[in-house]
């Protein structure tokens, strides 16, 4: 059972990439008291539209590392880059999802732009 007063939902925050670049980012947790949630990223056309990617604990989402004493859980988003290389140039929308037990939790959520690439053309 999550200890609730720990949480707060869907931290706003934007991200820009280059497209066909590795998007990473690490989330720590305090108060799962050892469990490890499930987790969904999800990148849409639209709030409604089409899923155009989406990363989770099979494929993308792992737990890094677990402190007891502290009972703080570090995570990490990695989304491989061919999952971006092929997209438009334009803005997406995305959120980070958390589900543990009947807890359904959205931890970030934003606009998701792919910008130009100089290098690769």
């Amino acid at each position: 059972m999550l200890n609730k007063q720990d949480f707060y939902n869907a931290l706003n925050r934007d991200i820009e990439i280059v497209r066909g670049d590795t998007l990473s980012f690490c989330f720590e947790l305090v108060g799962l008291q050892g469990a490890t949630p499930d987790f969904t990223f999800t990148c849409k056309d639209h709030y409604d539209g089409d899923i155009v990617f989406s990363a989770d604990n099979e494929s993308g989402i792992s737990l890094d590392n677990y402190n007891e004493a502290n009972d703080t859980a570090l995570f990490t988003v990695w989304i491989d880059p061919n999952k971006t290389k092929d997209l438009e140039l334009t803005r997406y929308y995305y959120d980070l999802e958390m589900r543990l037990d009947d807890d359904v939790i959205t931890l970030m959520r934003g606009r998701f732009t792919l910008l130009y690439d100089v290098t690769r053309g």
